[in-house]
């Protein structure tokens, strides 16, 4: 091999084929990857929030576990029309029904009888495969039932037009529970405004992009997505060794809907909602 040819092969290694995207190129494929991600999010929440069962009924929840747990006529009937704690319900009773209601949602995510009862309803969320599907079912039933105890009102009113500002409650909330960074904060900042009953006709009329939370409320939702792809990933690689994919699968009901709804009451025990004390009637 001649000097001549050597240039040429060294001039050929030193420029790639396919070159060096640019920083804005780069820019665009991260925001592209993370609007594919909200996206998904959000696509994957209206299609399983729509199946029978998702919603529970604020009103008859409250109403059966505190009469269950021997609170007087009156108590109740506050509780419904306000809050439990500014009914007088106290922390340890509300602490109890929230294990209870934690540990009846995840026994139930843990069989099958949930989709039994469903003829063709996963196939609603498409692609997602049905043990994954039915632990969201239940993760979305137990987030409403901490809520209610600790003095959210009703979260999903109607099933058939779940607009933005349901979204982004609900995915802010399963954000808390997967541990998704700034999830918090942005409950924080909702339990600030809208849970507040005070304010929730002079605040229906203000976006929810509008809200100083609302990029809080974006991340966490993008990072929900991502999270959803990586279980489906990981479920449709364990389909190849089905005693692996049993595993699995139980291992995320009961280790990850125990651990996430935990963490989702014990920081909704700490906010506005939660306390005896009157809320405050300050917007965002």
């Amino acid at each position: 091999m001649d000097s001549d040819d050597e240039k040429q092969i060294v001039r050929r290694a030193a420029v790639p084929h396919d070159p060096v995207p640019a920083a804005d190129d780069l820019s665009s494929l991260v925001h592209g990857q993370d609007d594919e991600a909200e996206a998904y999010a959000r696509a994957f929440m209206v299609k399983l929030l729509r199946l029978r069962g998702v919603r529970v009924d604020r009103e008859q929840f409250l109403t059966a576990e505190l009469r269950r747990s021997g609170a007087a006529g009156d108590v109740v009937a506050r509780a419904v029309k306000d809050r439990p704690a500014a009914a007088g319900v106290t922390p340890g009773t509300l602490e109890e029904i929230a294990r209870r209601s934690i540990a009846f949602e995840t026994r139930k995510s843990a069989g099958l009888s949930f989709a039994a009862g469903l003829p063709g309803g996963w196939a609603l969320v498409g692609t997602v495969p049905g043990d994954i599907a039915q632990y969201y079912v239940h993760a979305f039933r137990v987030m409403q039932k901490l809520a209610y105890l600790y003095g959210w009102q009703s979260l999903l009113d109607d099933i058939d037009d779940v607009d933005d500002e349901t979204l982004g409650k609900l995915g802010t909330f399963l954000g808390v529970m997967m541990g998704v960074a700034g999830a918090s904060s942005a409950l924080t900042g909702f339990a600030n405004n809208i849970a507040r009953p005070a304010l929730q006709k002079q605040l229906a009329g203000k976006a929810l992009t509008k809200t100083t939370y609302y990029p809080l409320v974006k991340q966490t939702l993008k990072r929900v997505g991502v999270q959803i792809n990586k279980q489906v990933f990981a479920k449709t690689v364990t389909k190849v060794v089905p005693v692996l994919g049993g595993v699995m699968s139980g291992g995320l009901t009961w280790a990850s809907l125990r651990t996430g709804s935990t963490r989702l009451a014990k920081h909704l025990r700490t906010l506005p909602p939660a306390l005896p004390e009157p809320i405050s009637a300050t917007e965002d």
